[in-house]
């Protein structure tokens, strides 16, 4: 019997999803089981699964988890020794990220500057064993939006100038911008980049910011200006929403976030304190129930009921049942992308004209598309070139991706409203 390509495609299909499921379960279950998981799959099928694992951030993650289960036999020997040299390569740009953020900090301290490190080099080690396993593209900094232009001036001495404003976040790089690919994923970049979030004046009934709680954090025997423990965990569940409400939603990040859930599971006093900081912030509550919810949906139940009670058990169901239909898919998608966060924003602002707007841009943007690289200075007519002909690749990859998901949110829109009825009744 003949077997068309759609049902070999199918079959591909079907056999990629069930490996991804199995490098998701090997963070949570014992070792025993994850080898009869992964024993069922060839070295094609892991040569498929390699871009996933990459985009999503778990490569190296699984690779630890490999490590640590002593199973490292059950993938392929080719496949293991590219995720060695994977490691290899990321430690080396974890340790000049980290030699960048202690010279950073510490001449914005110099001008009395209060700073705190986020994300990056401040979870370990509840969310992440060891700095190196984290695929980090750039350094996020914190300070007040009084002292933006001070700290505008300081990194400017090391070379960065500001490239982009988004709302409180500037954007600034330093170095040749070069391009991307998976190919330098993991390796030092000629480029970089630093996210400065400007926090706004305290207001007259508030007593005490995330700067003000901030404390010192020992990083590799290092000390780094970092924000409280249970104001790290409540930006960690924002930044995993505000990514649900977004294009893209790394697995690596919901990981993450479900291990300093594990890590803290019996700590009364912290979930306390992570309640009393979450009321203090607008939607906080939602954010953190609905990162949980995909967390525990992902990795398995986590969440004490210190923290269920006031979050993810006080979900709207809308919110609930979106997660629950496309959170897995979204994380195990190849395309990383997707618009069917749209339908999870509307729930979020059903009667917010300004939304319904946004929501319209979003859709189908008619503007083009940020550009991803900077001439150099003395720029020759080659590299013009090769900068204009990525510049043009990239512009046509974002319009392939609003044509195809625009036309497959229209289809999703018509199920999602017959479900949504049922959730309703």
């Amino acid at each position: 019997m003949n077997i068309g390509p759609i049902q070999i495609e199918n079959k591909q299909r079907a056999r990629s999803l069930r490996l991804k499921d199995a490098v998701l379960a090997s963070f949570h279950e014992p070792a025993p089981a994850v080898r009869a998981r992964l024993a069922e799959f060839q070295p094609n099928d892991w040569s498929r699964a390699k871009y996933w694992l990459d985009v999503s951030g778990l490569a190296l993650y699984f690779l630890d988890r490999l490590i640590a289960l002593n199973l490292e036999s059950c993938v392929p020997t080719g496949f293991l020794t590219q995720l060695h040299e994977h490691l290899r390569d990321n430690r080396n740009r974890t340790d000049a990220l980290f030699t960048e953020i202690l010279t950073l900090t510490r001449a914005l301290q110099q001008r009395n500057i209060a700073c705190a490190v986020l994300k990056g080099a401040t979870l370990p080690p509840e969310s992440v064993p060891e700095m190196s396993l984290r695929n980090q593209m750039d350094l996020d900094i914190l300070v007040r939006s009084s002292d933006a232009e001070s700290t505008r001036e300081c990194l400017a001495k090391f070379g960065y100038a500001l490239d982009a404003i988004f709302k409180s976040t500037w954007e600034f790089k330093a170095g040749p911008s070069g391009t991307s690919s998976l190919k330098n994923l993991y390796q030092v970049r000629p480029e970089r980049a630093v996210e400065v979030h400007l926090l706004e004046a305290l207001s007259p009934t508030t007593n005490a910011d995330r700067l003000t709680r901030a404390t010192w954090k020992s990083i590799q025997g290092q000390p780094l200006p970092s924000l409280s423990p249970a104001d790290i965990f409540v930006l960690q569940g924002q930044h995993l929403f505000k990514h649900m409400c977004g294009e893209h939603t790394r697995a690596s990040w919901v990981l993450e976030y479900w291990r300093h859930i594990c890590a803290r599971r019996s700590d009364a006093t912290f979930w306390a304190e992570v309640e009393l900081l979450a009321a203090q912030e607008s939607g906080a509550n939602i954010a953190i129930g609905a990162a949980t919810l995909l967390a525990s949906l992902m990795f398995g139940p986590c969440a004490p009921e210190e923290l269920s009670r006031w979050s993810m058990d006080q979900l709207p169901p809308a919110i609930c049942l979106w997660i629950q239909l496309y959170g897995r898919r979204l994380l195990l998608s190849d395309s990383p992308g997707s618009k069917l966060y749209l339908l999870l924003r509307k729930e979020l602002y059903p009667q917010s004209s300004s939304e319904d707007v946004a929501r319209k841009k979003l859709m189908f943007p008619l503007h083009r598309p940020p550009r991803v690289t900077r001439p150099t200075v003395n720029e020759g007519v080659l590299t013009r070139f090769r900068r204009y002909k990525f510049e043009s690749h990239f512009v046509m990859r974002r319009l392939r991706f609003h044509v195809a998901e625009g036309i497959g949110l229209a289809i999703e829109s018509l199920r999602w409203q017959r479900r949504l009825e049922g959730v309703s009744q």
